[in-house]
Parts: C-alpha cells; sequence; structure tokens
C-alpha cells in the first residue's frame, strides 16, 4: 500500500516537473526605435522609406507617417536568430538610413523604447510616389511603446502544452491520493 502511493506521488511529482523539462525559451523580441525624421531640416514626407540595418543585414524596415504635427517612424529592428541572421544583438549598432542615406545610430536594446530622431541632408530627396485624396484623417498623439516581452501566459488566457502537463500531473497526483485513501478505508473494514 505504501509503495503504491509512494510510486503515484513519484508519478505525479515527476510530470510535473515534465513541464519546465521540455519547455522551450521564447524567442527574443525585436528592439524598438521610433522618432522624428527631417531631410534638410524639413519634415520628411508621409511614406518615406526608413531602413535598420545591423551590419550588412536589412533588420526592419518602415515608412514616415504623421503623428501629433511631427513626422515619425516606428520600427522593430529583428533579433539574431535563425530568421534573421545577422540582426541585433544587445548592443549591436543598428544604423538608420533614410531613402538609402545614413541618418542616425542607435544601440539595439529589446527592453526599453530606442528613440532616435534622423536628420538626413538633400543626398535622400528621393520621395514616394503619393497618391493624394481629399480626405482628413484624425490622428492620435502617443508616444509608441517598447514591445513586450512574452513574460507570462498569453492575454487571451490561452495556455500551452507546460500549463496541459501540470494539469495532468496534478489530476495524477489527486487520483493517487484519492486511491489511497480508498484502501485505507477497506482495510479498516477488514
Amino acid at each position: 500500500m505504501k509503495v503504491l502511493t509512494s510510486a503515484l506521488a513519484l508519478a505525479g511529482a515527476l510530470a510535473l516537473g515534465a513541464g519546465t523539462a521540455f519547455a522551450q525559451a521564447p524567442n527574443d523580441p525585436p528592439a524598438r526605435f521610433a522618432g522624428t525624421v527631417t531631410i534638410d531640416g524639413a519634415p520628411a514626407p508621409a511614406g518615406t522609406t526608413v531602413t535598420a540595418q545591423v551590419g550588412s543585414a536589412t533588420c526592419g524596415v518602415t515608412t514616415v507617417f504623421s503623428q501629433g504635427g511631427a513626422m515619425n517612424y516606428v520600427v522593430d529592428v529583428a533579433p539574431n536568430n535563425t530568421e534573421n541572421p545577422g540582426c541585433g544583438a544587445v548592443g549591436s549598432t543598428v544604423t538608420l538610413l533614410v531613402n538609402g542615406a545614413t541618418a542616425g545610430t542607435g544601440s539595439w536594446l529589446n527592453y526599453q523604447l530606442n528613440q532616435v530622431n534622423l536628420s538626413v541632408g538633400s543626398q535622400a530627396t528621393a520621395t514616394p510616389t503619393a497618391t493624394t485624396t481629399a480626405t482628413t484623417t484624425a490622428t492620435a498623439t502617443s508616444t509608441p511603446r517598447a514591445p513586450q516581452t512574452g513574460s507570462g501566459q498569453a492575454a487571451d488566457g490561452s495556455g500551452d502544452a507546460s500549463t496541459v502537463v501540470l494539469g495532468l500531473g496534478a489530476a495524477a497526483i489527486a487520483a493517487g491520493a484519492g486511491l489511497a485513501i480508498r484502501r485505507r478505508a477497506q482495510e479498516k473494514q477488514r
């Protein structure tokens, strides 16, 4: 009887521990860069291309947009991994280009918002093709937020494999305890 109870308890403990043994670490989040963009001291036109490079690797591309009366950009610079070889690692130098011309640099840090205002001279005068329409668009005036790092369960409450394994382990322990109580009750009746 004690052997069976001990075996069930050990099996439950192993099941609970299996969730952490097989869990994979999440991918590193990107580093987010944001700021204003000017060309020859004037606000860059909406749609101007901003490219983020680490060394010769292109690790993020975005376009300039209007917000709060200024021309801004926000670009997520990918981390160095199998999908993005040569991209960011903590402390890497990120070169930000406006229409292909170097406009600023910053350090790749994915735990904070990296604010770098970009400015280039007339060498970056290529402007994007734009279609003009007579519409009015309301723009919010908010500061871009740093990316979330994913340090917990999904916001929608969905679990993952480790949650399932933990639940199964708890069920095994409860079943073992119930079986042990039933056997003791049967032995006392004899």
